[in-house]
């Protein structure tokens, strides 16, 4: 861990291992750590979970965000590597990338002025089966349809969520909240006993009433009542009112208007009770002399009506948090340019990196508390501050190992001040190559 937090480089096993000065060892055992899964990563993100449930209060639920990231990839051999739909392509283009698929789970760690942060406590390989070939019989092609169903990420979200819901106390109420690509009936439908979840729905879904009569004597149970409009119809209706809520998202508090729907059925939730909730566009300008712009209308669902409007609305906000997670992880963490390519190492290793992140969230949250720890350049304003990010957390860690705060032993041979003389990167320089021969 402190090899990979120490790497000014590429973020592989041995720009590791020599960043801690043990470049001339036997490099193996450290291959061999992960190529035979020695490390029981269950175990290390158990530790990490019940870490941050301490921090909630007797009545508090656990809220978790679930997503899938993709990490890029140049071996063709490498294990579980295929071709990907680039989500950051442009958008009248489809453009494919050779990579991995990855799910994530974070829990929320609330902080002071209605933010949060998230840590993640799973990441799992899920990656898709690989298709036979054309000369391929018959029976090879049903494995590979079965194989294609079982591989289904919600049908890996769902597996993640029971895992989850075993993990914490009975007694505790568990919240998932995902994108649309988990709003669907392998999730909705199978959740655990005193979970819910809440998540965003397409603008043309089928909704449905709550039946009022039901059939008397034989026959199935009705679920569904009469059809309701669309949630993009729903929304252009003057049926409902709007109502103003506040809610906090990472640079402070944002007005929205939102319509409420508590009683609503779905054929991804069957006999449950949904809570439909529309928010109107946001609208901005990009300077203070341009044109209003407008956003996208959001359409959330929440399998338990007894929720706030207003908690849903932040939970599902908080999401947010776990977009930051995938960033962390693959510009300062480098989770995505290990050279592993065995079918263990590739699921273990980018799963110690990711407890490793958490590790050091954790670390730094005890450490500083809600104070920013970094120094920034004159010409950051302090009004754009809101919360130290992890590259200022990476950036004192590494300062305070430098100058030998943690190891009473610096690595320079003249000590770091922080005196703003153009001639300082000079003398580091020279003392950094003097520490390097000797």
């Amino acid at each position: 861990m402190l090899g990979h937090l120490l790497n000014f480089g590429r973020h592989t096993l041995t720009r590791d291992i020599d960043s801690v000065g043990l470049g001339g060892n036997d490099w193996s055992a450290v291959y061999r750590l992960f190529e035979r899964s020695r490390i029981d990563i269950i175990e290390l993100f158990g530790v990490i979970m019940k870490e941050l449930e301490m921090q909630l209060e007797k009545t508090d639920p656990v809220l978790a965000f679930i997503d899938d990231t993709l990490l890029k990839k140049r071996g063709k051999k490498v294990f579980g590597t295929s071709w990907k739909l680039d989500p950051l392509g442009p958008k009248f283009s489809n453009n494919f990338i050779w990579a991995q698929r990855y799910m994530q789970i974070s829990l929320a760690y609330k902080e002071p002025e209605g933010r949060c942060r998230a840590i993640p406590v799973s990441f799992r390989h899920c990656p898709v089966p690989k298709k036979p070939g054309r000369k391929a019989t018959e029976a090879e092609i049903n494995e590979y349809k079965e194989l294609q169903k079982v591989h289904r990420l919600p049908v890996r979200a769902h597996e993640e969520i029971l895992s989850l819901r075993s993990s914490i106390e009975r007694n505790r109420r568990l919240i998932i909240i995902g994108d649309g690509g988990y709003t669907n009936s392998s999730v909705c439908k199978k959740l655990p006993p005193d979970t819910d979840y809440i998540g965003r729905m397409r603008k043309n879904a089928l909704l449905f009433e709550v039946p009022i009569l039901q059939n008397e004597g034989r026959g199935r149970k009705k679920f569904y009542g009469k059809q309701l409009p669309t949630p993009e119809e729903l929304r252009q209706y003057n049926i409902a009112d709007w109502q103003e809520i506040s809610a906090a998202t990472g640079n402070g508090y944002h007005n929205f208007k939102i319509k409420s729907y508590a009683a609503v059925r779905s054929k991804i939730a069957g006999e449950q009770n949904l809570k439909l909730i529309i928010i109107q566009p946001l609208r901005y300008r990009l300077t203070a002399r341009s044109r209003l712009l407008y956003r996208d209308p959001a359409y959330i669902i929440c399998t338990n009506p007894n929720i706030p409007d207003k908690d849903i609305l932040q939970y599902y906000l908080w999401r947010w948090e776990i977009e930051i997670n995938f960033k962390d992880e693959k510009t300062s963490f480098g989770i995505h340019e290990a050279h592993v390519r065995t079918a263990e190492a590739v699921e273990s290793l980018p799963a110690f990196i990711a407890a490793m992140y958490s590790l050091f969230l954790l670390s730094c949250k005890k450490t500083f508390g809600d104070l920013n720890p970094a120094t920034y350049p004159k010409w950051r304003k302090p009004e754009t501050i809101f919360r130290p990010s992890t590259s200022s957390f990476i950036s004192s860690f590494r300062m305070e190992v430098l100058s030998g705060s943690i190891t009473n032993k610096s690595a320079f041979a003249t000590p770091l001040t922080f005196a703003q003389n153009p001639f300082l990167f000079q003398n580091l320089l020279s003392s950094l190559i003097q520490a390097t021969l000797n």
